[in-house]
């Protein structure tokens, strides 16, 4: 008999063939066109984490708080007393899903949090304001970033998040900011440069993410259970209660960067 012969079926077994993962094309975000693949969920959400950015879900789940509520697109929300807007990387669909991820490890927190992220990207919506169901989509998170207590941002390395970009310079005055952004970011460097002229709360990770935007949601009013309030004037003040939060290597390299700089500037000054 042929090694390449086909296995006569045993009774009562599945002969099925097994269901091959579903492909997605999405838009490279460099040359436009609709050539990459992406494995996606059901929902056609991308879960494959490829650099290793996101880490995995809570081995002990909390207990949900019973304040704590998740709202999406198009629906109204309501913001409770503190709420969160998770403004990074979507890229249609292309981003890991950091939002759920997020989602996972602050619902035992009396908040409230708008994900524009609600799953699979019609790809037939064009991304103009002429088209309806775009403009739904963009109003509802413009109107989300104002109601907002705190705006999470998450740059994913693999995207180029033009989007994303666009928002932290609208909200980078705004006192309400945090972000998250690996080295590995293409536009690292712009983002860290609005960081430090904002004084914008920023870690290299998502790892570090968690404890930094949970203390920051603490600052800007959310009391826990058996807790105390945390005082504003510590922002005001300009204490930069996030450091310990970042990576050391990459923070001397930048003070050293800084540092640089303003000898620069203040040889330039003589000069004139």
């Amino acid at each position: 008999m042929s090694n390449n012969a086909a296995t006569p079926a045993v009774a009562g077994e599945d002969t099925k063939t097994p269901e091959v993962p579903k492909f997605k094309k999405r838009r490279c975000g460099f040359c436009k066109a609709m050539t990459l693949e992406d494995p996606c969920d059901a929902n056609g959400q991308v879960v494959e984490d490829k650099s290793h950015q996101l880490i995995d879900s809570p081995t002990t789940k909390k207990t949900r708080h019973p304040d704590f509520a998740v709202h999406l697109p198009p629906g109204e929300p309501n913001h409770g007393k503190i709420s969160l807007f998770t403004a990074g990387s979507i890229e249609m669909g292309a981003a890991v899903p950091w939002q759920s991820r997020l989602i996972e490890y602050l619902e035992h927190l009396p908040i409230t949090i708008s994900n524009p992220r609600k799953g699979y990207w019609n790809p037939a919506i064009d991304v103009k304001s002429k088209d309806v169901e775009f403009r739904m989509q963009v109003e509802w998170e413009m109107n989300a970033l104002r109601a907002a207590s705190v705006i999470c941002f998450f740059f994913d390395v693999n995207t180029i998040s033009p989007v994303t970009l666009m928002e932290l310079g609208m909200w980078a005055s705004s006192g309400k900011v945090i972000v998250c952004c690996a080295s590995d970011y293409w536009r690292s460097g712009n983002v860290d440069i609005v960081c430090d002229r904002y004084n914008i709360p920023r870690v290299d990770s998502f790892e570090n993410l968690i404890p930094a935007v949970t203390e920051f949601l603490q600052i800007k009013g959310m009391v826990l259970d058996g807790d105390s309030k945390h005082s504003e004037p510590e922002m005001a003040e300009g204490k930069q209660w996030w450091l310990k939060y970042r990576d050391a290597e990459k923070l001397k390299s930048e003070n050293e960067a800084k540092k640089l700089y303003a000898d620069w500037k203040a040889d330039e000054a003589k000069k004139v």
